[in-house]
């Protein structure tokens, strides 16, 4: 999954520098950068981003401190100081020449977006538990996702920055400079491979010029990235690995998270630690805004109550080790939770679980009726009406769901997205004036076509969050069964075609196979 953070200029970049950069571990005063990343056992950190030529860096070269400082701490040139010290060579004044270091206009506020992106827990439990191939393998894959993600969807779609003195939104050119930190321990200190990829708010305007990142849209689609990373992670390790997924659901009444078959449900309890305990805090903090409003508890209240859960159960690390004594600790952990057998097997268990899986199951594309049932689900989650992005990250949960670890084709998100929005949405958004340009499409507020359409004062009730994820199944299938008893099934040669029209089209499921049964099993 993927988590965000907003980093603000000086004390939040200073913060990252003696904290975060070091594996959490708090660098002491006076201690060099590498050597700090060194005793943490953490590697140093490193440039990435299509975007690094224009200031002279480099991917995959270390990320020193001063450039740091420059970039995420001022929104300055990495190399400031040798930019200033250029164009004083050359006679500028000193003004002059500090506003040549300036990559654009001053920040105001944010330098850096903080992504972390973290495999699922099965993923996790095989990498501090198999044996060192597997582990390697992992982290390649963990790594070409985390770069697939950064620039097919962040560099490619979804840098914004405002032009002129009305502030027009335009897209920027595709890049941009990040810097990657790799960590190994949650803050239970249990196995926890996972990345802090900065991402620094200035970027290039298509005329040329540097603008600064229009945050909310990166932000607001952060949900749909951490789909696509979930997805292509699966599915990568899958099918390098010989392996198949299956649903697991650690929170009752909430869409199902999808985990390696095969990986026993205590060691991935045992990961998640310090999940249950941010859990635990939220389930007190949500019965404490139940008694204080006396209404339910919203999707948007549950992040924000799902924040302060987390940074009130967050401990401290505890003390730096190298990632072989770790591995050490955690082996000796699972032992003696599962048994020795269970942790020497763990990758025969999954495989073997993966051919059960593989022999029973084959993934056949219907895009109408999975048009329907992500619309049905994502109308439950936000009643008061829904945008775009969030059809596309319940599409990817859905073929996260159905296709268990095989590759999914190339746009079938898109195609379900497109199929739930031409056959099942209606375009709620308020009226616009008729001088101003028609909403982009991102940003027209949807609602399902069966339900109408909610005044303002209706649309502000939120929803309680227990058991949605049934109730829109069921609305689903009922709304399915009614309909499209008559929808084709078109297996996965074809799923890489467009979408179809309304009533010719296809959904997510997966047949029965084996000659004991010809029957459809809907999951």
């Amino acid at each position: 999954m993927i988590s965000c953070r907003q980093v603000s200029k000086g004390s939040a970049c200073r913060y990252y520098l003696k904290d975060v950069v070091v594996g959490d571990m708090h660098r002491p005063p006076g201690v060099a950068l590498e050597t700090a990343q060194d005793l943490a056992g953490v590697p140093q950190g490193q440039w990435l981003g299509r975007a690094l030529p224009w200031v002279g860096l480099v991917a995959d070269e270390a990320v020193t401190e001063s450039e740091m400082m420059n970039l995420f701490g001022e929104g300055r040139h990495p190399h400031a100081e040798k930019v200033i010290a250029d164009r004083l060579a050359e006679g500028d004044s000193p003004a002059k020449a500090e506003r040549a270091a300036r990559l654009g206009y001053r920040v105001q506020k944010f330098t850096a977006i903080d992504l972390v992106f973290r495999p699922p827990g099965s993923i996790q439990i095989l990498w501090a538990l198999a044996d060192p191939h597997t582990r390697r393998v992992i982290e390649t894959l963990h790594l070409q996702v985390l770069r697939e993600v950064v620039t097919q969807e962040v560099e490619e779609k979804l840098l914004i920055v405002r032009v002129g003195k009305d502030s027009v939104r335009q897209l920027a050119r595709p890049g941009v400079m990040a810097a990657r930190f790799r960590h190994y321990t949650s803050r239970k200190d249990g196995p926890l491979l996972h990345d802090h990829v900065l991402i620094s708010v200035k970027v290039k305007r298509t005329d040329g010029g540097w603008g600064t990142l229009h945050t909310r849209t990166l932000l607001e689609h952060v949900v749909a990235c951490s789909e696509r990373y979930n997805q292509r992670i699966l599915e990568e390790v899958c099918t390098r690995l010989g392996l198949a997924t299956e649903p697991r659901f650690p929170t009752a009444g909430q869409r199902p998270v999808m985990e390696i078959a095969g990986i026993p449900e205590e060691l991935i309890n045992w990961a998640a630690s310090r999940n249950q305990a941010i859990m635990e805090r939220l389930g007190t903090l949500e019965e404490l805004w139940v008694q204080r409003t006396g209404g339910p508890v919203s999707v948007k209240v549950r992040r924000r109550l799902m924040a302060m859960a987390a940074d009130e159960t967050r401990p401290a690390k505890d003390r730096a080790r190298p990632l072989s004594q770790w591995l050490a600790k955690w082996r000796a952990a699972a032992i003696a939770l599962v048994g020795r057998a269970v942790v020497d097997n763990l990758l025969r268990l999954a495989r073997a679980a993966a051919r059960v899986i593989r022999g029973r199951t084959v993934a056949v594309l219907d895009v109408a009726a999975g048009a329907l049932e992500i619309t049905a689900t994502v109308s439950e989650y936000y009643p008061g009406g829904f945008r775009r992005r969030h059809l596309l990250a319940e599409a990817r949960r859905h073929l996260t769901r159905v296709f268990r670890g095989r590759p999914v084709p190339a746009g079938a998100d898109e195609a379900l997205v497109d199929a739930a929005m031409g056959a099942h949405c209606v375009d709620s958004s308020p009226p616009r004036a008729l001088d101003l340009p028609p909403q982009v499409v991102d940003y027209r507020r949807l609602m399902p076509r069966w339900a109408p359409v909610p005044d303002t004062e209706t649309a502000r009730g939120g929803v309680e969050a227990a058991w949605i994820y049934y109730r829109a199944r069921a609305e689903a299938v009922r709304r399915t069964s009614d309909g499209r008893r008559e929808t084709a099934s078109v297996r996965r040669s074809r799923v890489g075609r467009a979408a179809p029209p309304a009533g010719e089209g296809q959904d997510l499921r997966e047949r029965q196979a084996g000659p004991e049964s010809g029957r459809n099993r809907k999951l």
